[in-house]
């Protein structure tokens, strides 16, 4: 009697606990995107139906839903990312954190610019009001360029 429950289990997969890992992660991905497909497929389907009537709610509803469809098969479409060393995770961290503080500094840059741009403007007009708005504008351009340069030296 033990013989016939004991054929009818599985066997136990073998193998590092690593590659046992790494075989459930794949298995898990595959289904987790068959189903975002699936999911986009049915907001496609909501769409295809809503066109004919005139309900924008339903047009955005079915177009929400097959977006997120499509942002579950690219969220695991590519899982090796996580194949990274610690020297190769370090570089990928630093090279996430340049573009970063680059563009926190670009985009300080244009509040500044644009902050600038009011303050010469309100002293064309003589408007006690635009100066101080436009003082507070350059201020938070100025401070917000100055983290992006101060933010390497913390990472």
């Amino acid at each position: 009697m033990v013989n016939i429950f004991l054929t009818i289990l599985p066997t136990p997969p073998t193998g590092t606990p690593a590659d046992l890992a790494a075989a459930a992660i794949t298995f898990f991905s595959l289904w987790i995107a068959r189903l975002g497909g699936l999911v986009a497929f049915v907001g496609a389907i909501k769409f295809a139906i809503s066109i004919k009537s005139e309900d924008a709610n339903e047009k955005i509803l079915a177009i929400l839903t097959m977006v997120s469809g499509f942002m579950i098969v690219a969220a695991v479409g590519n899982l090796n990312v996580f194949t990274f060393g610690a020297a190769g995770a370090e570089a990928e961290f630093q090279a996430i954190m340049t573009f970063i503080s680059r563009w926190i500094g670009r985009v300080g840059a244009l509040i500044l610019f644009i902050g600038s741009t009011m303050f010469g403007f309100s002293i064309k007009n003589n408007d006690a009001n635009a100066k101080v708005s436009a003082l507070k504008t350059i201020a938070a351009g100025a401070v917000t360029t100055a983290t992006a340069v101060l933010l390497p030296q913390f990472v």
